[in-house]
């Protein structure tokens, strides 16, 4: 008689910080050393969350969390949340609430959620989730029920996989697998780091020799394990998860993160050896690995041969012009055509929030090609005499043409004006009216009459 063993499988608990301010991630090694007295493992999530597995029937699981919660209390005088499920999505959900979600009950959890929480996935951003509602989709299991090539056709891979993940689907198990030995990289410095400026220093190189041997391999990792080994032969080593499509800037930050934590933690100590603390190997070992078609790169355009090459040139430009040589521009909340408009360092700083909503008296689009020009012009009636904008919302004269750079141009059609009033009630209130005029050398030109004068501000194609 043959005999079958199962191994029973991991439930996920889930710790958040209530209190948690995102700019100290330094702070939050404390938090993590603590959880080290408790569990053998701690994958961090971002900083200010972690998860941690449960072995299925090792204990009572309530009790567990009220371990760990006065745990942290005690030691690091921060107040957290635990939630507990099946998968890490529906952990990560149920910790928002301090929940306990029954085992096998993770769909019928998950199911009565509102749509929104699809952005706790990572793959879904807010307009996604504001357009299933507008659908008629207002929770996760409504989500869930759609037809997955549906959803995959209409809004792509990512979003397709937050389905899977909001039907209880894609769970991982929060398990340490040593990575490959070829696809771990490893520094170890002539002279040991022993400050955060030179580990960080070392930091983006390593990630994208990292980057590199995974994409040379078609691969993409969902979790990094840092390693660090001091001058002392202590090492310690933490495990973060990630973004499969993650770019070096958005890796070695990550790395900063955790080195920052580690070194401040070690200067705090009573040893006066620095070189004991200082670190003589920093190492970077993937995990969860996947091709680069599952984790959504390389497929619906979403990054060619092409996008490849512009990115190498990109970060060219940057290694020899600074970080900031490289802007991405965006659009973004406001009125008038200089506010409409933000612009990050591409890799360095978060790309500028997209808009929240309608503006009242936005200029509508289609909007200028080129702005920021600011020409002062004339705009002169058929009389030749200057035509104003009046404060009732009107012209005093038609316009005929306008005088720009000493030529005067003839006005083939107009339209407006539009008088905008801004902050009325602050110091800082403004009026001005647009006028869209059409000239007859085939240019179309966007101007702003204020305070009497003219000015163009911007040319359409």
């Amino acid at each position: 008689m043959s005999v079958q063993v199962r191994r029973a499988g991991s439930r996920v608990l889930v710790m958040r910080l209530v209190d948690w301010e995102a700019e100290d991630s330094a702070a939050f090694e404390p938090v993590l050393d603590a959880l080290d007295l408790l569990t053998p493992y701690v994958e961090v999530l971002e900083p200010g969350v972690v998860a941690v597995p449960l072995r299925r029937g090792a204990g009572d699981e309530a009790a567990f969390c009220e371990t760990l919660i006065d745990t942290v209390a005690g030691l690091v005088d921060q107040d957290c949340l635990t939630g507990v499920a099946d998968g890490l999505f529906a952990a990560v959900l149920a910790a928002r609430e301090g929940r306990i979600v029954p085992a096998g009950r993770d769909a019928a959890f998950l199911a009565r959620r509102d749509i929104r929480d699809l952005q706790a996935t990572g793959l879904v951003d807010p307009e996604t989730c504001e357009t299933l509602r507008h659908l008629g989709i207002d929770t996760l299991g409504a989500f869930r029920d759609l037809p997955g090539q549906a959803v995959a056709e209409r809004f792509g891979a990512a979003v397709r996989r937050a389905q899977l993940l909001a039907a209880g689907q894609l769970a991982r198990p929060l398990v340490p697998r040593p990575a490959a030995p070829e696809l771990t990289v490893a520094e170890t410095p002539e002279t040991p780091y022993a400050t955060v400026e030179q580990a960080v220093f070392a930091a983006r190189p390593l990630a994208e020799r990292l980057l590199r041997l995974l994409d040379a391999r078609n691969l993409a990792c969902t979790r990094v394990t840092i390693t660090a080994r001091t001058g002392s032969g202590m090492g310690r080593r933490r495990t973060w998860q990630l973004d499969p499509a993650i770019g070096a800037a958005e890796l070695s930050r990550r790395v900063r993160w955790q080195l920052e934590g580690w070194l401040s933690t070690s200067a705090a100590s009573e040893t006066a050896d620095e070189t004991a603390h200082a670190i003589t190997v920093l190492e970077l070992a993937p995990g969860g690995l996947i091709g680069l078609v599952a984790a959504g790169r390389g497929l619906w355009g979403d990054k060619g041969a092409r996008d490849v090459k512009a990115e190498a040139a990109l970060r060219h430009a940057q290694s020899r012009f600074g970080p900031d040589a490289v802007q991405i521009a965006a659009a973004t909340d406001g009125r008038d055509l200089d506010e409409r408009f933000g612009a990050a360092a591409w890799e360095v700083e978060h790309a500028p929030p997209p808009p929240s909503g309608p503006w009242p008296g936005t200029l509508p689009d289609p909007l200028p090609s080129l702005i920021g020009t600011d020409d002062h012009v004339a705009v002169l009636d058929a009389a030749g005499a200057p035509v104003q904008a009046l404060a009732r919302g009107d012209l005093s004269a038609s316009p005929t043409v306008i005088a720009l750079g000493g030529k005067r141009i003839p006005v083939v059609a107009w339209a407006g004006p539009w008088p905008v009033s801004e902050r009325w009630w602050s110091p800082v209130a403004r009026r001005y009216a647009r006028l869209q005029v059409e000239l007859a050398d085939g240019r179309a030109a966007l101007l702003v009459c204020e305070g009497g004068q003219w000015k163009a501000v911007g040319w359409y194609d």
